[in-house]
């Protein structure tokens, strides 16, 4: 049995268990094909998997212990299992949680990123499945995982909104859509390459070739190749990530609420059941590290200067 086939066990145990490790399976996965690359595939070393974890050189510390918390408990499953993989000790690479800076896109930037797309990309099916899911992780603030989740059932574009499976939190949710992106969505089902590949009827929105479900790491991938080629990553900023948009969105929204004589308690209460979280402290960390929404928060709690003002 080989390295991938190990995974793919270890995970199907643990989920029987009860644990979802979607993050996990992604890394895992990225450290399989990373070890395949040099010609490792039945077993690996702790050098391996730390020269992994701290790849690409200079990754900050809470990326190598992320990469490499994922690892050690793989590990010990294949040590106990009675391959020869070393317990990976707990004390490597030991990190501070911290939180990624978010990357917030301009408007400009959105509009490049969709407008590049059918360049950029040259099958057409590729194309308008980057262009689709950018486009929709940017207007709803879906998390990418669960917009490759999202079936055909899952739309209903009659009430312009979308059924999430539930991922981080123990219930399903409705999201509302704006009817330009109901009608972008239903001209990607309708696109003459998707029904080339055959899709199940109640399958999956977003097809690869095979008319199956996109693997999470083939869609980052993609998305990171054209970040790269657009140049939209600069030294000393964070990089953009699809995960951004979903900041993105929260953020505007905020902005909004906040300068257009809005309500930002309500729209933060929104706000926190259209993104799925359990509770409003999650959805401030959204929010909490854009200087322009913490301007127009200052601003709207400054006095009027207008004397007899109401405020």
């Amino acid at each position: 049995m080989n390295l991938h086939q190990d995974v793919d066990r270890y995970l199907a145990q643990r989920r029987g268990l009860g644990f979802k490790l979607n993050t996990t399976e992604y890394l895992l996965h990225q450290f399989t094909d990373w070890l395949t690359a040099r010609g490792v595939t039945e077993s690996f070393t702790i050098n391996d998997a730390v020269a992994w974890a701290c790849d690409p050189p200079g990754a900050a510390p809470v990326w190598r212990a992320r990469r490499l918390t994922a690892v050690r408990p793989f590990a010990a499953y294949l040590n106990a299992s009675g391959v020869n993989v070393p317990v990976i000790p707990s004390g490597l690479l030991p990190a501070r949680t911290t939180r990624r800076e978010p990357f917030i896109y301009s408007q400009p930037e959105l509009d490049h990123l969709l407008t590049a797309c059918p360049f950029y990309f040259p099958t057409p099916r590729v194309a308008a499945t980057m262009s689709t899911i950018i486009g929709l992780l940017a207007a709803t603030g879906l998390r990418i995982g669960e917009a490759l989740r999202l079936t055909v059932p899952d739309l209903d574009p009659t009430e312009h909104v979308l059924l999430v499976r539930a991922t981080k939190r123990p219930l399903d949710r409705l999201v509302p859509l704006d009817p330009t992106t109901t009608t972008a969505l239903t001209d990607y089902l309708t696109l003459p390459e998707r029904a080339a590949t055959n899709p199940a009827p109640d399958g999956p929105i977003f097809v690869n070739d095979r008319g199956t479900r996109y693997r999470l790491e083939t869609i980052e991938q993609h998305f990171h190749a054209l970040i790269d080629a657009l140049g939209l990553a600069q030294p000393g900023q964070p990089r953009p990530r699809l995960h951004d948009l979903r900041h993105t969105f929260a953020t505007r929204h905020m902005i909004t609420a906040y300068t257009r004589a809005g309500n930002p308690a309500r729209v933060m209460t929104l706000l926190t059941t259209w993104l799925g979280h359990t509770s409003p402290e999650h959805t401030y960390w959204y929010l909490s590290a854009a200087p322009e929404l913490l301007a127009a928060a200052a601003h709207r709690l400054e006095p009027d200067s207008t004397e007899g003002a109401p405020l």
